[in-house]
C-alpha cells in the first residue's frame, strides 16, 4: 500500500516525490543481504550425531517450558547453563568451549556440520577470560552472574553469524548520529554517540540488559578487547571491571537511556520493516529503485507483522491464562484451603471460586482489549522509510533529561507514591472484606490481581513493538493509570522474585541435565566410534 492512499492528503504530498539516495539504499541492501560465508572445508567442520541431536532438542523444549523467557533468548539462556555447569566440571577452557558449542549444535542453537574447529580456539579464549576475572575473586556474587551473562553474549556473538544484525545496527546509527542531541545535561559527545548505538542496538536487536552491558564493556573497558596483554596477570583489569560494572549498571537505570530509546524507535521499526520486505523480495534492488514499490513491499510486511504481533498476543493470552489457573489451584489445594479451615474452622466456597475463575476472566479480558495499531501507525512507518532513505536524512531530534526532584518535591512525591498504593489496595481490600473475604483470601486476590496485571502489561508492550506513534493522553487513562501503577509494581516484584525461585527449572539444571548431557557425550563417542569401524571395513575392502 503505497504513501498516499493511507495519507489523508494523498494528492498534496503526492506532488513532493522523495527521490531515494542510491548510495543509502546500497549501503541497507548490502546490510540485509551480506555475501554467503564460505563453508570450510568438510573434514574440518563440527559435526554432532543426528541421533544425539534428537534427544538434546526434545530436552531443551522441555527444560524451556518450565521457565519464560522471550524466544530470541533462548539460545543465550542456554549458553549460561552449560557454561555455568561446564565451569564446575572442567577447568580446560579449550575443552570447555569444545563441548559447549558441540551441545549448542546438538540442541539445534547453531548449524550441524558448518562451524569451523577454529569457533572452539575463538570460544576458548573467550571462556579464559571469564576465569582469569574469576580466579582474582574481585567482586561479589552478584557482579560474576553480570559477568557470566555478558560472556555468554559475547559466546553467542562469536559462534554464530552476525554480519547482518551489526550491518544493519551500523547502518541505523549512521543515520541517527548527527541528528539526536540532548538538553539539560551534560553529555560528552562519545557518550552521546554511544547512547545512540546502544539504543540503536536494543530497538532493533531486543536486545536485553547483558547484550547492552556487553556493547558498554566494549566501549568503557578497551583492555577486554586485547586478552592477550593481561590474561596472566588479571587483577588490575579485574578492578577496573568492578568500576566499569557500576558505571554500565548507572546507564542502564538512568532515565536519559529510555529517552534515547524513544527518539531512535520510529526509524528502528521502520527499518526493521524495509529489511523484511527486502528478505521477501528477490529483487531487492529493483525494489528499492521505486519509492512506489518501497512502500507497497514494506506496507504488506506491516499488515503480515501486526498479524503476527495479534497471534502472538493470543497465545501470550491463553499462556498466561492456564499459567494462571494452574498456579491458583496448586496455591488453593495445598495454603489456601488448609490454612483457612485450620484458622476459621470452615472454607467459604464464593470468595474461594472467586480467586480461582477471576484471574483468568480477568486475563482474558486484558487480553482481548488490547488495541491494535491504525493507519497513522502504518503511514509512520512509510515515513520513516522515506527518511532513512532520502537524502536529506533523518530531521533532527531533540530529547531533554528528566527533571530532577530534590528536596519539598522528591517528598512529596515519594508520599503520593505511597498514597497511591495506599488508595488502590486499601479501596479493594475494603470491597472484598465487606463481601465476606477472609485475610487470607484477600491476600490471594491481590497476589493474583498484581500478576494478572503485570502479564498485561507485559503483553501490552509485546503487542506496541510496532508502534511508533504516541498515544493520546487522556484525563480517564490518568486517572486508571494512578490505581494501576502499583497493581503493576507490586505485580513486577512478584514475577521477579517466582521467577529466581523457579523449583522446576533448579530441577531440571541439578538432577537431569548433567546426567542426560553425560549420557549423550558417552553416545556421541561410541557412534563416532563405530562409525570409524564401518569406515575401516569399507577402505580394507
Amino acid at each position: 500500500m503505497p504513501l498516499h492512499e493511507l495519507s489523508p492528503h494523498g494528492e498534496e504530498e503526492s506532488k513532493h516525490v522523495v527521490e531515494y539516495d542510491q548510495r543509502k539504499t546500497g549501503q541497507v541492501l548490502h546490510a540485509v543481504k551480506p555475501p554467503p560465508v564460505a563453508l570450510p572445508p568438510e573434514e574440518a567442520r563440527i559435526t554432532v550425531h543426528a541421533a544425539v541431536s534428537r534427544i538434546s532438542v526434545i530436552y531443551e523444549k522441555l527444560r524451556n517450558a518450565v521457565e519464560y523467557r522471550e524466544e530470541h533468548l533462548l539460545r543465550k539462556g542456554a549458553i549460561v547453563r552449560i557454561l555455568r555447569r561446564q565451569l564446575l566440571l572442567e577447568a580446560d577452557p579449550y575443552v570447555i568451549a569444545h563441548n559447549l558449542i558441540r551441545e549448542l549444535i546438538a540442541a539445534r542453537y547453531l548449524p550441524n556440520e558448518t562451524l569451523p574447529e577454529t569457533k572452539v580456539d575463538d570460544g576458548a579464549l573467550i571462556v579464559r577470560k571469564y576465569q582469569a576475572i574469576a580466579r582474582t575473586n574481585i567482586g561479589d556474587e552478584k557482579h560474576f552472574k553480570w559477568l557470566l551473562g555478558v560472556v555468554a553474549t559475547e559466546l553467542e556473538e562469536t559462534l554464530d553469524d552476525h554480519r547482518r544484525e551489526k550491518a544493519v545496527v551500523t547502518y541505523l546509527y549512521e543515520q541517527l548520529s548527527d541528528r539526536i542531541h540532548v538538553r539539560g545535561i551534560e553529555l560528552d559527545d562519545m557518550e552521546r554517540r554511544l547512547q545512540i548505538y546502544v539504543a540503536c542496538y536494543r530497538m532493533l536487536v531486543k536486545a536485553d540488559d547483558e547484550a547492552v552491558s556487553y556493547k558498554f564493556l566494549r566501549a568503557y573497558l578497551q583492555e577486554w578487547n586485547k586478552p592477550e596483554a593481561w590474561l596472566e596477570n588479571s587483577e588490575a583489569v579485574a578492578e577496573r571491571l568492578v568500576y566499569v560494572h557500576e558505571r554500565i549498571q548507572e546507564r542502564l537505570k538512568h532515565p536519559i537511556t529510555t529517552r534515547f530509546q524513544r527518539a531512535v524507535k520510529p526509524w528502528a521499526v521502520s527499518l526493521w520493516m524495509l529489511a523484511s520486505a527486502l528478505d521477501e523480495e528477490k529483487e531487492g534492488a529493483y525494489m528499492l529503485s521505486s519509492r512506489e514499490e518501497t512502500h507497497a513491499a514494506v506496507a504488506r510486511v506491516v499488515e503480515k507483522k501486526e498479524k503476527e504481533a495479534r497471534a502472538k498476543l493470543r497465545r501470550g493470552t491463553i499462556r498466561a491464562m492456564m499459567y494462571l489457573f494452574i498456579t491458583k489451584m496448586v496455591i488453593a489445594f495445598i495454603l489456601e484451603v488448609p490454612i483457612e479451615y485450620y484458622l476459621y474452622a470452615r472454607v467459604d466456597t464464593f470468595p474461594l471460586a472467586v480467586n480461582v475463575l477471576f484471574p483468568v476472566v480477568l486475563m482474558f479480558f486484558v487480553g482481548i482489549l488490547i488495541r491494535r495499531p491504525g493507519s497513522a501507525n502504518r503511514l509512520r512507518i512509510l515515513q520513516g522509510v522515506d527518511e532513512l532513505l532520502a537524502p536529506q536524512g533523518v530531521p533532527a531530534q531533540e530529547i531533554r533529561s528528566p527533571r530532577k526532584r530534590r528536596g519539598l518535591s522528591l517528598w512529596f512525591f515519594r508520599f503520593l507514591y505511597l498514597f497511591m498504593f495506599v488508595v488502590s489496595f486499601g479501596v479493594i481490600g475494603s470491597v472484598l472484606e465487606a463481601i465476606g473475604f477472609t485475610l487470607i483470601a484477600i491476600i490471594v486476590f491481590f497476589f493474583f490481581l498484581s500478576l494478572v496485571s503485570f502479564f498485561g502489561y507485559r503483553l501490552r508492550q509485546t503487542a506496541r513493538e510496532i508502534i511508533v506513534v504516541k498515544q493520546k493522553e487522556r484525563l480517564s487513562t490518568a486517572i486508571l493509570d494512578f490505581f494501576a501503577l502499583p497493581i503493576l509494581r507490586a505485580g513486577q516484584w512478584l514475577s521477579i522474585s517466582i521467577s529466581r525461585l523457579n523449583v522446576f527449572a533448579f530441577v531440571f539444571d541439578v538432577l537431569f541435565e548433567a546426567p542426560l548431557k553425560l549420557f549423550l557425550g558417552v553416545l556421541e563417542e561410541s557412534l563416532s566410534f563405530i562409525r570409524e569401524k564401518k569406515e575401516e571395513l569399507t577402505d580394507e575392502t
